[in-house]
């Protein structure tokens, strides 16, 4: 390993060091105490990506998928968690915009491809990061049955938003968030056209 790519990563993660203490902003914001943080976020996502390549193996990019999951949230480090009914009500191109800036910045020396596969996943245009992004949104909801489970803090707005169940057209996405209403005794909002 050259000295010049070590100095690389050490700096790529002197920024992102922060995302294991950085809390998912819409749980503070209704109440649950000691909520996963970004890191644990995108593990969980990367870990339930994998269950899906592995039950259906050959359906899409594997290498493509995870390394998205892994990367889609660094850009918080610099600009945190906002919770979404804020940024879309407020910032919604802005906070894409910047959060692509930064992912070009974190990655234009050590590894360009992750910005564009930051880029790519924002964009949900390909197979690989409309899978990715109908998990994020699935990973969120099993949180949120989780945590109700636990009896922590004040969630019934995330069942009323149906863009909190967005499965991107992809039907076992789609299976999974049937479950999840299942086992929490909810019904699933419609969804129809939803933006990305």
């Amino acid at each position: 390993m050259s000295t010049d790519f070590a100095q690389e990563i050490l700096e790529l993660f002197r920024i992102i060091h922060p995302l294991d203490r950085i809390p998912r902003a819409g749980y503070v914001l209704r109440g649950v105490t000691d909520p996963e943080s970004v890191s644990a976020h995108s593990h969980f996502l990367g870990v339930l990506a994998l269950l899906f390549l592995e039950r259906f193996p050959g359906t899409w990019d594997a290498g493509k998928v995870l390394a998205m999951a892994l990367v889609h949230d660094l850009p918080e480090a610099r600009l945190m968690d906002i919770a979404m009914p804020y940024a879309d009500a407020y910032l919604r191109h802005a906070k894409a915009a910047a959060e692509q800036e930064i992912a070009d910045h974190l990655f234009e020396t050590v590894a360009p491809r992750l910005a564009e596969l930051h880029r790519e996943f924002c964009a949900a245009e390909t197979p690989e990061a409309r899978l990715l992004r109908g998990l994020d949104k699935a990973q969120m909801m099993i949180k949120v049955h989780c945590y109700e489970r636990e009896h922590r803090g004040h969630l019934e707005e995330f069942w009323q938003n149906p863009k909190n169940f967005n499965d991107y057209g992809i039907g076992p996405v789609s299976a999974l968030f049937d479950a999840i209403c299942t086992a929490s005794a909810r019904v699933r909002p419609a969804t129809g056209q939803l933006d990305n």
